[in-house]
């Protein structure tokens, strides 16, 4: 996910619950005897957690799923049953530059960031069907804390008699999540796996979830993890690996492919010794000692001179050949959903300087940038190029319109999600029945939504939906992104019952369909078909969408395939 340049209101929900007892008053001068509702408390292997009682959802925030120590790889919680542990509050997101538009950036960030957070409706139903959520943010920002998916509006949304066990993660970003210390005094091999740590984190959370879920009624044998961004392209990573597969069935991919995000092994080693030389530090013992405050004061220089964080086939943690390995069926057994939207990347169309609404009037702002991209991270196994030798495809592509700014821009979001996706749904439909394939059209007003947020607004060009979109619907907040969302009283309560439908009932049964969501073929060779969402009364299961475009793109070839 690129840095987007808006602001996000933070949104801060403080619910009192208080049971009144002793009955009624019996006197004038007597005075109440109010106490506080019995909180919420589910005994694991690993705790008795104490949460808390939120408006018919139960919360466990900041449960610890793995034990800290600096740049290597989590081991299991040494708490037991025994201990109980109040988990009310967020756990720490992990260390980031600060960010007007990424939320957790302004609350409590540290280098030991390993804690998800738990919702349900009720702790005593079980065989529930388990929701994980991997956020997004660049592999360098993000957090749990983020309003925009909070999942006690999902939860709550669910129909009476249904009911999830919804978790969300922190996990290590940046250099912390993925660096190469080969290059420091007292390395050995024990720190090897620093170089792709953050899906060693994510992994770490699985298990845990797969140990202990079942105590908040879960079924540890249905399990969806999702998704959006570079969490989606983590998602894939996990799905591609069947040592992290293990732990769950089902998918979600909301704009996110590992394309967007692969980097070699030379560029981390690169990244890495510069990371080194702006934290002053030339072995083992000085990196691990350093303390979060001396961190954070160099962590926005080394997130502008590195390109750490994104992910690297090292041929360890992360196969070499994950996407054959995908495509030969390392994840036959995991039902996939997957999409994107239509205006990806808009933002990066924008002429900042002069407006926030309007496209800037030279293509080649747009197609510098491809080429800036594709000379960055050249020769990485887990990205195609659409660029190449020659300007072949980017010419039939400006053919396909008359606005060359919108036929670069168009040609940039396509790289970012939209084909890949599809490309990832027709692999995985030759291994698995259960493949589902969305396209995101719906986007609120664009003047409603630059009358309501003013100079903070996010709004494409071209009034199309934008990064994140979906996820704005998907859970439900409202008000947790109203910069793109626009108005919350405007915000279509329809598309939002429709997609959490959609979402539920497929990790539920690996099925979306059900009352309310429009019929969903599944995606394969014969159907080809997509969803494509148009507006909150017209989502439509379209074969062959959009294939004069992906008729072009199918001549590149994707993920390091060769002819």
């Amino acid at each position: 996910m690129l840095k987007k340049k808006i602001t996000k209101k933070s949104i801060i929900s403080i619910v009192f619950s208080v049971t009144l007892i002793g009955g009624m008053l019996l006197f004038a001068g007597c005075g109440s005897n109010d106490d506080e509702a019995e909180a919420p408390t589910v005994t694991a292997s690993t705790g008795t957690y104490i949460g808390q009682e939120n408006d018919g959802v139960a919360e466990f925030k900041g449960i610890r799923y793995g034990e800290y120590e600096p740049f290597l790889p989590a081991t299991d919680v040494t708490t037991t049953e025994d201990d109980e542990i109040v988990v009310t509050d967020w756990g720490a997101s992990c260390i980031q530059p600060y960010d007007e538009v990424e939320v957790a950036s302004q609350g409590e960030c540290s280098q030991d960031c390993l804690y998800l957070n738990v919702f349900t409706k009720d702790v005593t139903s079980s065989d529930k069907p388990v929701i994980v959520w991997i956020h997004g943010g660049s592999y360098i920002w993000g957090g749990t804390n983020d309003p925009c998916y909070d999942p006690q509006y999902f939860v709550r949304n669910l129909p009476d008699g249904e009911d999830c066990v919804f978790v969300t993660i922190n996990y290590r970003l940046n250099f912390m999540g993925g660096c190469d210390l080969s290059s420091l005094e007292g390395y050995t091999d024990e720190y090897a796996s620093a170089i792709n740590i953050s899906k060693l984190d994510q992994t770490q959370a699985l298990k845990w979830v797969s140990e202990n879920i079942e105590a908040w009624g879960g079924d540890a044998d249905n399990v969806t993890v999702m998704g959006h961004s570079s969490g989606g392209a983590a998602v894939q990573m996990l799905m591609a690996d069947p040592d992290s597969n293990q732990y769950f069935n089902r998918v979600i991919e909301n704009s996110g492919v590992q394309s967007q995000v692969a980097i070699s092994k030379e560029t981390v080693a690169e990244d890495s010794k510069k990371t080194f030389e702006i934290l002053g530090v030339e072995s083992i013992d000085e990196l691990t000692a350093l303390t979060d405050e001396e961190i954070n004061e160099k962590i926005e220089e080394i997130t502008n001179e590195t390109d750490l964080g994104n992910r690297c086939a090292d041929g360890d943690i992360i196969s070499e050949t994950w996407w054959d390995d995908l495509k030969n069926g390392s994840a036959a057994d995991i039902d996939l959903l997957i999409g994107s939207v239509n205006g990806e990347e808009d933002w990066d169309a924008i002429d900042w300087d002069n407006s926030i609404s309007e496209p800037v009037s030279d293509a080649s702002v747009i197609y510098d940038m491809i080429a800036e991209k594709e000379e960055t991270k050249a020769d990485v196994y887990g990205r195609y190029y659409v660029l190449g030798d020659n300007d072949e495809l980017y010419n039939k592509f400006l053919s396909l319109s008359d606005d060359d700014v919108k036929s670069t821009m168009d040609l940039w979001n396509e790289i970012a999600a939209p084909y890949p996706s599809l490309i990832t749904a027709e692999e995985q439909s030759e291994n698995n029945v259960n493949v589902y394939l969305y396209y995101w059209e719906y986007a609120p007003d664009k003047d409603e939504v630059l009358e309501y947020s003013g100079d903070s607004a996010e709004v494409s060009p071209w009034g199309r939906a934008m990064h994140t979109m979906d996820v704005c619907f998907e859970f439900g907040t409202k008000e947790g992104y109203t910069e793109l969302a626009g108005d919350p009283d405007k915000m279509s309560d329809n598309m939002i019952e429709n997609m959490q439908t959609a979402i539920y009932n497929f990790a539920k049964t690996g099925d979306p369909n059900g009352d309310g969501v429009a019929e969903w073929t599944p995606y394969n060779s014969d159907t080809k078909c997509t969803m494509v969402m148009k507006s909150d009364e017209s989502w439509v299961c379209e074969s062959n969408y959009r294939s004069e475009v992906y008729d072009l793109l199918r001549t590149i070839r994707p993920y390091g395939e060769s002819d």
